[in-house]
């Protein structure tokens, strides 16, 4: 069956012939570029076991591939030891479905085609299937397959593997498995922009459930709870926000020392939602925590260059290992933009911090002229105002507060700055199709690293008006697209997701490196409420309420038992694992882990306030 464009061959479909198995297909236009696929298969006889296997064979080399959210082009970019490159010791890698975010997900790019392929959602671990995307020299061919399997290794937990696995599944005669296929093929376009053609029509065929959630209010009450009453501590001097709990030898919960003005710990971000929580509700303890908060960091960790301590418990009480410490610049982008924000919030409650304002533009001073000449901002920097490293997208970070420096004081060396740090990571992506090292446990390809490109284009585009920006926006977003859940998995009775109901629709993976899903798309909600304002494309705001949805399950009561443990008011643990990844980390597998970190609950009330929805019915 060969897809012919005019008479120029794009590629052959080619479903396998199973002995013992009689094939029908069906195939349907339904669109001038989308196809769906239908191959059924019925035993003639009883099988013990059967392999299958869809492929559709692209008759062009690729100069770009993805199989989203697992690999980028091969994943060659970084220092870690995720899947690289499409072979392991000359056999095609396979993985599982549940490692993508749409079914079994595959994309390449030839010398005039892009094409996609992916698959319904199985409803049943029977149903199960696995992808594969095999980038050769003449040819690309895009396959799916059951039953499930990775081979020929599989990458169980960070930077770990174990063997391959092939599930086995016996058929009585006269059953059927069936396997359809979505195949999008359009012309190849600048940028990777063609992969917006596949992921729109992805998400408009995606099965977009509601997920049964606390209303804003609510939220917004049991996150202020798990800050004062669990995370916020004082001591000597200092005081703020702890980064989470986790279950100690005992069992019991155990309060983590560990304090960061961003990424993990929002110490900032925490604090400014107590401000704005005593500007609503006139709240006195959220004052004086939030106050108290800013106040110490400002005091105990700004240094004379400009730099800031972004992490304190790294300092405190050996302040002669200063010198050793690393200041990342997706924290350090962070306190900036926070302190810029919390002198409006000081003054809207009566109070007067002046030194708020001046630490913010200090961070950007220092980063202004440490700038290098193609643009670039740094990874991270030593105290003493030595580069760390500069590679990966993560300086992109600095962006946005450095255009709020100009918008504050109209000078145009910030902006300026701000403009050519943008344009050389937002080129980066342009050029390789991915964004790199926004999580700071990791050296890979990521999505976190994107937020700030996706940020950056918006306030660009709203300083200008020039319409390119608005177009990055949309490329920034279609690239974090690669990394949302567009389907809820079907688990086993007695698998974690199912006993507490937990579903993936709208939760994203971490990065190549890391696969789980976590709830950080929470992130950028605003942004996309405000892409569908300025473009009127409604995905973007159908994409934010999922994110929300998704992220605000299993936020505990004070009475929630998760894994035998009753978890804090206020609480949620980080990851969730929707795979096979780390299922070998500890004894006994549990998908919802028992990290209570701090980071979820402050995102949340960070998009409540700039949304200003803490009383409104519904986020939107």
């Amino acid at each position: 069956m060969v897809l012919m464009s005019g008479k120029t061959v794009v590629g052959e479909l080619n479903p396998s012939v199973t002995k013992g198995m009689n094939r029908t297909d069906q195939i349907e236009m339904l669109d001038s570029c989308t196809f769906k696929i239908t191959c059924q298969y019925t035993a003639l006889e009883d099988m013990e076991t059967a392999r299958i296997n869809l492929d559709f064979v692209h008759k062009s080399a690729s100069d770009y591939w993805m199989i989203p959210s697992v690999s980028y082009n091969g994943n060659n970019w970084g220092r870690g030891k995720e899947p690289k490159g499409a072979q392991q010791n000359g056999k095609w890698r396979t993985y599982s479905y549940r490692s993508t975010p749409i079914p079994g997900a595959t994309y390449s790019e030839g010398t005039r085609f892009a094409v996609a392929m992916w698959s319904d959602v199985p409803q049943n671990e029977k149903e199960s299937i696995s992808c594969s995307l095999m980038p050769d020299r003449e040819t690309t061919t895009h396959r799916l397959i059951w039953p499930e399997e990775e081979m020929p290794v599989m990458y169980a937990a960070r930077d770990r593997y174990k063997p391959g696995y092939q599930k086995q599944e016996k058929l009585s005669k006269g059953e059927t498995v069936t396997l359809t296929a979505y195949l999008s093929v359009c012309d190849v376009l600048p940028h990777h922009y063609a992969m917006h053609n596949f992921l729109h029509e992805a998400w408009e065929r995606a099965d977009k459930q509601e997920t049964a959630i606390y209303p804003p209010a609510k939220i917004w009450e049991l996150g202020l709870r798990y800050a004062k009453e669990y995370l916020w501590t004082k001591e000597g001097a200092f005081s703020g926000f702890t980064i989470g709990f986790s279950p100690d030898k005992s069992g019991e919960w155990s309060k983590r020392k560990g304090y960061e003005i961003g990424w993990c710990g929002q110490n900032a971000s925490f604090a400014n939602s107590l401000l704005f929580d005593y500007i609503k509700h006139k709240n006195k303890e959220s004052l004086d925590k939030g106050v108290a908060t800013l106040d110490a960091w400002a005091k105990l960790c700004r240094l004379p260059n400009g730099l800031f301590i972004t992490n304190y418990d790294r300092i405190s009480g050996q302040k002669s290992q200063i010198d050793n410490v690393v200041i990342d610049a997706c924290n350090l982008g962070t306190a900036a933009l926070n302190y810029f924000e919390a002198t409006e919030l000081v003054k809207a409650c009566g109070l007067e911090r002046p030194d708020y304002e001046s630490l913010a533009f200090g961070i950007c001073d220092f980063v202004r002229n440490d700038q290098q000449d193609n643009g670039v901002y740094g990874r991270g920097w030593y105290p003493n105002g030595e580069c760390f490293y500069r590679e990966g997208t993560i300086g992109c970070f600095m962006v946005p507060p450095m255009l709020e420096a100009f918008t504050r004081s109209k000078d145009s060396t910030y902006l300026s700055s701000a403009t050519r740090a943008y344009d050389h990571y937002v080129s980066e992506l342009k050029t390789k199709g991915y964004s790199t090292a926004g999580a700071l446990d990791t050296w890979c390809i990521d999505k976190e690293s994107s937020i700030s490109l996706l940020r950056s284009a918006l306030k660009l585009y709203n300083l200008t008006n020039n319409k390119e920006y608005l177009d990055d926006a949309v490329a920034v977003s279609y690239y974090l697209s690669t990394w949302l859940w567009h389907y809820n998995g079907v688990y086993p009775e007695n698998d974690n997701f199912t006993q507490y109901n937990y579903k993936t629709f709208g939760a994203t993976s971490v990065s190549v490196q890391h696969h789980h899903l976590d709830p950080y798309a929470l992130f950028w909600v605003p942004e996309w409420f405000e892409l569908t304002k300025l473009t009127g494309d409604s995905q973007w705001k159908e994409k934010a309420i999922a994110i929300w949805n998704n992220g605000c399950q299993l936020i505990s009561d004070g009475t929630l038992v998760i894994n035998g443990r009753v978890r804090p008011v206020g609480s949620q643990n980080e990851a969730y694992l929707q795979s096979h990844w780390n299922w070998d980390a500890a004894p006994h597998f549990d998908r919802i882990n028992s990290w209570l970190v701090a980071w979820p609950g402050a995102f949340r009330l960070e998009t409540l306030r700039k949304l200003d929805a803490i009383d409104a019915p519904q986020i939107q």
